[in-house]
């Protein structure tokens, strides 16, 4: 079936299996295929699970690469030959994918990690929200180590004043200011509004005595014992080509593969929550995964984006949940040679 059948197809099982009901979404939320909920949740971890509570639904690669099947993720591999999975089957004609993949725990992204790994959690102490910490940079005017992400992530479009305690994990994640504090904004490159083109979304934070051990030169793969996946190479910066295998880990969706679709990319409106800003000069990436899968999600802003080799190409800022290879959506980056030049620093 095609992608927007698979998501058609999802709907009707919430709806007439799941018995959720469908409400507007929240300001910034554009789920696919809608927004459903139960209209009788288990609030609590100790209440008896429902078997709805046991499966999620998604959409995975199909038999080539137009086509696509209804994936059907169980935590209960119980379930596997029930009545409710065979219901979900007969609606999707057997176009369906069954896969058991255990119960669910908080993503390492998303908790206090010691050691403080690339792709954790981060935000300031004053806001709500969390995103990404990419990488370990060094200031090119005081020679002090830090952090780098974006504008939006550590400065909240520009709102954030210098020198605001950031804590890993962000506050999204239940980061307590008093004891995740790791770092101090130190530095952001102004986004501007009004047309004027923009070329990077970052910003730098000093690390602070935080009591923790830091790993500087690991991307970690997904898995909720986190292994390692790519070293980094801080030495030799890599430049974008279209067609090019790259990886990020990130706080929403760890660790993935994505592919170049096009680079120097001018006039790239982006909605930065307070207006839409203007960016030039940037590169745009799609999944390059079996099964369908995006390369990023809100949350995943400021990860670090590497080649096969570890050599850093781009900082994530952007994206969207549409578009690109499978419809899941494409992805938006800085050139980091361009974040490194705008904010004074060097990758350590």
């Amino acid at each position: 079936m095609k992608f927007e059948s698979a998501l058609e197809v999802q709907a009707q099982v919430f709806r007439e299996v799941f018995n959720f009901v469908e409400v507007p979404a929240a300001a910034g939320m554009t789920p696919l295929p809608g927004l459903f909920v139960d209209s009788a949740p288990t609030f609590t971890s100790d209440a008896p699970r429902k078997q709805t509570d046991d499966i999620a639904l998604g959409v995975a690669a199909g038999q080539n690469d137009e086509d696509s099947r209804l994936a059907v993720l169980l935590q209960d591999e119980a379930i596997q030959t029930s009545q409710i999975v065979s219901r979900i089957l007969a609606l999707a004609k057997d176009e369906a994918e069954v896969l058991y993949i255990g119960r669910q725990e908080a993503s390492w992204t998303q908790v206090r990690n010691n050691p403080i790994r690339l792709g954790c959690s981060a935000s300031p102490v004053t806001v709500g929200y969390a995103g990404t910490m990419g990488c370990f940079a060094k200031d090119g005017q005081t020679g002090h180590i830090g952090v780098l992400s974006n504008n939006h992530v550590l400065a909240d479009v520009n709102r954030v004043a210098l020198q605001t305690p950031i804590m890993q994990p962000g506050a999204l994640d239940n980061g307590n200011p008093g004891q995740d504090t790791v770092a101090v904004l130190t530095r952001f490159v102004p986004i501007q509004f009004g047309g004027t083109p923009n070329a990077v979304d970052a910003a730098f934070a000093t690390i602070l005595q935080h009591g923790r051990q830091e790993d500087r030169a690991t991307l970690y793969n997904s898995a909720n014992v986190p292994a390692p996946a790519i070293m980094i190479n801080p030495s030799s910066i890599g430049s974008a080509i279209p067609g090019m295998t790259v990886f990020k880990t990130g706080r929403t969706t760890r660790h993935t593969r994505g592919r170049v679709r096009a680079v120097n990319v001018n006039n790239y409106q982006v909605n930065m929550g307070v207006g839409i800003a203007r960016f030039d000069n940037q590169i745009l990436i799609e999944m390059d995964n079996a099964p369908v899968a995006p390369f990023s999600r809100p949350g995943d802003s400021g990860s670090l984006i590497v080649d096969g080799n570890g050599q850093p190409v781009g900082l994530l800022f952007a994206g969207s949940n549409t578009g690109g290879a499978g419809n899941v959506g494409i992805t938006g980056c800085n050139p980091i040679s361009s974040v490194l030049t705008q904010l004074g620093i060097s990758l350590v």
